[in-house]
Order: C-alpha cells, then structure tokens, then sequence
C-alpha cells in the first residue's frame, strides 16, 4: 500500500514538473521582450483615421469599436449592384488624355445606415509600387466615388454594422480597364 502511494506521488510529482515547464517555456516563447517596443500599430491594417479622411465632417458611424471589414458574407454592396457601380463609373468618368496607368485605390467607411464617408485615396503604379497620378484623373474618380451613394450596409449577428469598403480603379493609358471589388 506504501508502496503504491509512493509511485502515485512520483507520478503526480513528474507530471506537474511537466506541467510547469511547459507553462514556462510557452510563457518565454511569448514575452513582450521579443515585441517592438517602438513603431507599434496602434489600429488593425484596414483603419481609416477620422482626422485624416476626406469628406469626414458630418459623417457618423454607429460603432467606433466595431467597423467589419469588407470581406464578411453579407457585406455592404452598392444598392444596384456590382454592375450598376461600374455603369455609373463608367458613363461619368471621361478621360481627358490622361496617360496614367495604375491603380488609383479609395478606401472608405460604409456606416450601419448605409452612408459613405471617411474616404483616402492610396496611388500605385501596375507593380503595386507607390506612384502619383494625374491630379485631375484623381479628382474626377474621387468625385465619381463619392457620388455613390445608396450602399446595402453590412449586415453581421443580426444587426446593420458599420464596415470598411474599398474601390479600386485599373488604370491603363487614362482608361479605366477594372473596377475592383
């Protein structure tokens, strides 16, 4: 009996040695020693910074801490759809002997209502490299885009959600090739 109680204890001994070194070796695996303590994100890749969007003053989301991002099964659309977006592009946008190519990317936020807002435009050449475009071509799809405005909000756990949306215009030689997404 002695016995059999000494070896439950060995047992249980061993098992909780186990148990903490490899409480301990996860645990230095993870240590904030080994995270940047400078140039730290402060927001997740797809944050739209209010004080630095156009077209922001007046526009209200429902949610700050909760703005989905455009990838999710029933997210927001334009009101007539994919096609009905590249239609009213198209017939608005006029090239102005632009030699551009690239692609001219506008990001924004679609609030629970279905209101666009907080818009920032990002430049890149066809290599995805940052490039600066006509001035012109910029303002006039901006003003296209902006222009866009009956959206199906994002629908997530029963409600109408805030989420991030993004057009993306495939430029080549002033002509617009694709619109994504």
């Amino acid at each position: 009996m002695i016995k059999a109680l000494k070896i439950i204890g060995i047992i249980i001994g061993v098992l909780i040695i186990a148990y903490a070194s490899l409480v301990l070796y996860f645990n230095n695996q993870v240590k904030p020693k080994h995270f940047p303590s400078e140039g730290i994100f402060e927001h997740s890749a797809q944050y739209i910074d209010p004080e630095k969007a156009l077209l922001n003053d007046g526009f209200e989301v429902c949610n700050e801490q909760f703005i989905c991002q455009y990838y999710n099964p029933e997210r927001a659309t334009y009101s007539d759809g994919k096609n009905g977006l590249r239609k009213f592009v198209l017939s608005n946008y006029k090239n102005d002997n632009y030699t551009d190519s690239g692609y001219l990317n506008i990001r924004f936020v679609i609030n629970c209502k279905g209101e666009a807002g907080r818009y920032i435009i990002h430049e890149n050449n066809l290599d995805l490299e940052p490039q600066v475009f006509n001035q012109d071509l910029v303002t006039q799809l901006f003003k296209i885009t902006t222009q866009l405005k009956e959206w199906n909000p994002n629908f997530v756990h029963d409600e109408y959600r805030d989420s991030y949306m993004y057009i993306s215009y495939r430029i080549e030689n002033g002509e617009i090739t694709e619109i994504i997404p």
